[in-house]
């Protein structure tokens, strides 16, 4: 049954012919940019306002530039990054989609069927990402549908994209879990295309079902986020962290099964070597990325919690926990800005669950729930509408803007109180002081005199 348009789609509407007046201005309406500009703004990659600034900017270039300009204006503006237009490029870019038949130089590689993998046949794109471009096939030994990622040829050659690409398949082979998208080959073709198999999820992402939903509601959104939870427990009980947690990361197949997707970030806890090799990269999304991943710092279980509260945050206030101009500027404010608790954008949502979330996003790990276990527990006592035994509510929260001083950031000074004035400073009182003292100094003269005369 077709649904009636709401709001929310008559804004999108508005929003698209706003974008395509702009780009229209831009010579580039009917090309791949004009795509990438749009699915920026409705998967929350960049703001609109943000995309609608860097068309302005590109229409000073000559119209045969314009094109080419559109990376450049787009990463030096830090409306995307081009690990994110690569993504986005893929995404909008298909065999059956005329609007990338343009002149652009961006358009995407497409799948051959002449790419075969032994005991499979590629059925068709899914969708590309910054770790390659994901097709559906079927394996022929099974009869089964399967998903296959297949390494970008232009970094066929890089032996660290390949490693990391191989380190995806073995960090989800290890994981055996009916919330997290199961592992089942990973290799080499023999035409030199890598490739790595997995479980092929029929649904869609939570992104997905935020962007047409604008908001889940809370009993949707507990029986999400326990489905995630559980899939996190069994990961770091297996020792990996996911480190990406964020609502495209996470599948919902049509019966309602939540899976864990993309461990291409993945690494085992214990891995000293990955640890050194990355110190001081920052790993994650901007929206939903921890503090401590933002200062390169040593990620935890705890950092995955984070991810995951602020994917709850999203699904059930329909908006990131922080927002800004650029990615930089949103994740300072995961560093530095107190999160505003979500019961009070959505004041029918119950006190337990933004407890609970307020908890997940705690800026110190250390406040943060211990475990995914600890975590189910208080999920499941607010879905029986209990109260929760781990989240506490805040009463002391800390000033807007206060650090500890560390990492370089100046502590707020805080300002003494003013003390109270004493009563002698006024004119009465001063007079009165004066009064006692001449009466003391006549007193202590007299008495000296009769002293005198005793003599």
């Amino acid at each position: 049954m077709s649904q009636p348009p709401d709001n929310k789609t008559d804004i999108r509407n508005d929003e698209r012919a706003t974008l395509g007046t702009t780009m229209a201005g831009a010579g580039i309406r009917h090309s791949v940019e004009t795509l990438i500009g749009r699915a920026a703004v409705e998967r929350g990659l960049a703001s609109r306002n943000q995309v609608l600034l860097a068309f302005e900017l590109i229409k000073q270039y000559p119209k045969e530039e314009r094109p080419a300009r559109f990376v450049e204006v787009f990463v030096s503006r830090g409306v995307l990054t081009a690990e994110q237009i690569e993504m986005l490029r893929g995404w909008v870019t298909d065999d059956g989609d005329p609007s990338a038949k343009s002149g652009s130089s961006m358009a995407a590689p497409k799948v051959s069927s002449a790419e075969m993998i032994p005991g499979y046949r590629i059925e068709r794109k899914l969708g590309a990402g910054a770790m390659g471009t994901v097709v559906l096939a079927r394996q022929l030994s099974l009869d089964r549908l399967v998903a296959i990622k297949l390494l970008p040829k232009k970094f066929a050659t890089d032996a660290q994209y390949i490693d990391r690409f191989y380190k995806e398949g073995k960090s989800a082979a290890r994981l055996n879990d009916p919330n997290i998208v199961a592992a089942y080959d990973v290799g080499r073709a023999p035409a030199g295309e890598y490739f790595f198999v997995m479980e092929y999820v029929d649904g869609e992402t939570v992104f997905d079902r935020i962007q047409a939903k604008r908001r889940i509601g809370e009993t949707e959104a507990l029986h999400i986020a326990r489905q995630a939870a559980s899939a996190l427990r069994h990961a770091h009980e297996k020792g990996f962290i996911h480190r990406d947690v964020k609502p495209k990361n996470l599948m919902i197949t049509k019966g309602g099964v939540v899976k864990l997707a993309d461990l291409g970030l993945a690494r085992a806890g214990n891995d000293s070597d990955a640890a050194t090799e990355e110190k001081g990269k920052i790993f994650g999304t901007p929206y939903y990325i921890s503090p401590e991943q933002i200062r390169a710092r040593e990620v935890t279980p705890a950092s995955d919690i984070y991810g995951l509260g602020a994917t709850l945050y999203h699904m059930v206030t329909g908006r990131v926990p922080f927002e800004g101009n650029s990615p930089k500027e949103v994740m300072q404010r995961h560093l530095r800005q107190p999160l505003k608790p979500p019961d009070q954008l959505v004041p029918d949502l119950s006190n337990g669950l933004s407890m609970i979330i307020e908890m997940m996003m705690a800026k110190d790990p250390r406040e943060r729930y211990h475990s995914a276990a600890d975590l189910i527990e208080d999920l499941d006592r607010v879905a029986a509408r209990e109260a929760p035994v781990h989240a506490r509510p805040k009463l002391d929260a800390p000033m807007p803007g206060a650090t500890d001083g560390a990492d370089g950031e100046a502590p707020v000074a805080m300002a003494e109180l003013p003390r109270a004035g004493s009563p002698w400073a006024t004119p009465v009182g001063i007079a009165v002081l004066a009064v006692l003292g001449l009466s003391v100094a006549a007193n202590a003269l007299m008495a000296l005199l009769l002293v005198l005369r005793k003599g």
